[in-house]
Order: structure tokens, then C-alpha cells, then sequence
């Protein structure tokens, strides 16, 4: 048995839309294209699951979410019956995948955090967590405008921190999908929203997590599908940091981090968890431009 296999589970329809991102992962190493969780090999990392009422846990769990020899797995969700959606997710996801070829390093990160003392605080504490090349672009650096072009480069990872609800982030004045959309240049490899419910889906509407890989904006996306403490984001924002520069995947970054299991319990991942954190080829290039300078940057340079 091959080790490493990329694994999707669905109904044969459900997948139709999905077939170029099939395709480019067949040219990368073995696939496993399954019909029902008790069919994930047992040599699988991470697993996509393309239908069912809801997104499951980040995990799957026993009894019948273990792989065969009792592992664990990250696994993603897409809704099947969004076929333009996931026509625009298979597009945006195999432009992410095709980065491996460069042989470029995982990253960049950019740090993003609303403009309020408790979660600048956190920033503080885990941005020297992030073992990757990173830029910090919190609010109290720089406008919606400004972020919204910023993020057209296409970064490996962008990590959101501080108030969020279903439809979006509360920092920047409100940043909603359809609005990082409609500016995406790049597509992201994951966007992680440690906060409050990105992830929920109010009324069976979709949530601001599943808006964003349908959009074509990232190739996984993690959020939470109700409110969480922030002491629990706190403790969960500095595993997931220490783990980034050790992982290829936010699969990866889950699995490595030391977090117990009861900080992930509403943390759901929308699309497929093995997506390289990998940028666009030049999207440091283009983040060392981005005019985002600290409040006091010169009182310290001085």
C-alpha cells in the first residue's frame, strides 16, 4: 500500500465538479477516491469529504472515523450541491496545489487581528511562534483598502484573529467573503480564523469558511461554527503557530500542534486539508511592499 494517499470521499455527481483537482493531485502521487468514510485507507493524511448535512469534526473519530490502524486524520468538507462552487474551489485549489513544482518554501504567513487591546495582545504573544517567513497586518497597521490589496498576493497562510461572526471578520471595519472575493488576485493556501463563528451556518445559509473556498479564494479554510472562549483561542492560536513552520498542510499544522482536543471541538476545515501552505511565487516580494509599519516603528528605530 502507497503512504501519503490524497483521499476524497463523496457520491460519484458530487465529485464531477472536482475532476481537475483530482487530476492534478493523480500527477502528484497516489489517490484515493472513496464513496463513504469506512472506505479511507489506512495510509491516508488528510481527508475531503464532498456532501453530508454539515461539516464534521476536524478529526474523524472512533468508531467509524479512524483510518484502519487507529489513526487519526484531518478532514475537510466541500457541500455537493454548489456545482459552480466547487467548479471555481477545483480551480483555485489546483493553482495551489501546482506551487509544489517551484520547489518554494512553505509560506509566507500574514498575521491579521482586529483592532482591540486583547487580541493585539495575542498577536504579540504568538508571532514569533511562526517559524515561516511572516508579516504582521493587523488592523491598527492598516486599513480594509489597504488589506484587501495586500492579500491579492496570494500568501501561503493568513491567520485572522480577534471578534468574527458568521459572515465574516468584525476587525477592519468588517471584512466579508464576497468582498475577499471580489478583490482575490492569488488564491491563499488556507485562511484560519481563530475566533467566533466563521464556520457557522445560520439557517442552513453558508458560513463566511465555506463562502471563501467555494469563491475560489483558498484552498482550506478553519473556522469555528460557534462562539469560543478566548482563552481556548489563546492556548489554540500558540499550538497552531508553533506547528506552521514544521507543517506542509494546515492538516499538517493541526495534527502537529499540542493542543488538546477539546480546544478544536467546534473548529471545523473547509476544503482540503493537505493544500500546501504554499504562496504564489512572488507573493513575499509583493508582501515586503505592503506599507504596514507598527504604530511606534519609529520611537523604536530611533
Amino acid at each position: 500500500m502507497p503512504e501519503n494517499i490524497w483521499t476524497i470521499v463523496g457520491a460519484g455527481d458530487a465529485l464531477g465538479g472536482l475532476e481537475a483537482l483530482i487530476e492534478e493531485r493523480r500527477r502528484l502521487g497516489p489517490v484515493c477516491v472513496a464513496e463513504s468514510l469506512d472506505q479511507v485507507p489506512a495510509a491516508a493524511t488528510c481527508v475531503m469529504q464532498v456532501g453530508g448535512a454539515a461539516p464534521p469534526s476536524i478529526f474523524l473519530s472512533l468508531p467509524t472515523a479512524t483510518t484502519r490502524n487507529g489513526r487519526r486524520v484531518p478532514i475537510g468538507w466541500l457541500p455537493a450541491d454548489r456545482k459552480n462552487g466547487l467548479l471555481a474551489y477545483a480551480s483555485a485549489a489546483s493553482r495551489v496545489v501546482r506551487r509544489q513544482a517551484l520547489g518554494l518554501k512553505s509560506g509566507p504567513a500574514v498575521l491579521l487581528g482586529q483592532w482591540h487591546e486583547r487580541t493585539l495582545n495575542l498577536v504579540d504573544a504568538v508571532e514569533g511562534l511562526v517559524d515561516l517567513s511572516r508579516f504582521r497586518w493587523t488592523a491598527e497597521r492598516l486599513v480594509r483598502r489597504d488589506l484587501l490589496s495586500a492579500l491579492r498576493c496570494g500568501p501561503g497562510v493568513a491567520l485572522y484573529f480577534g471578534h468574527a461572526l458568521s459572515g465574516g471578520w468584525v476587525g477592519y471595519g468588517g471584512v466579508a467573503a464576497e468582498t475577499l472575493i471580489a478583490n482575490c488576485g492569488e488564491p491563499l493556501g488556507a485562511v484560519v480564523s481563530i475566533a467566533c463563528e466563521t464556520a457557522r451556518r445560520p439557517e442552513g445559509r453558508p458560513s463566511f469558511c465555506e463562502e471563501l473556498v467555494l469563491g475560489g479564494y483558498c484552498a482550506a479554510a478553519l473556522g469555528a461554527s460557534a462562539r469560543t472562549l478566548h482563552e481556548h483561542n489563546r492556548i489554540l492560536a500558540r499550538g497552531l503557530c508553533s506547528a506552521l513552520g514544521r507543517a506542509q498542510s494546515l492538516g499538517d499544522a493541526l495534527r502537529l500542534a499540542e493542543v488538546p482536543d477539546e480546544f478544536f471541538s467546534h473548529y471545523r476545515i473547509f476544503g482540503d486539508p493537505a493544500a500546501p501552505l504554499l504562496g504564489a511565487e512572488h507573493a513575499e516580494d509583493a508582501a515586503k511592499q505592503v506599507f504596514a509599519p507598527a504604530p511606534d516603528y519609529l520611537l523604536k528605530s530611533s
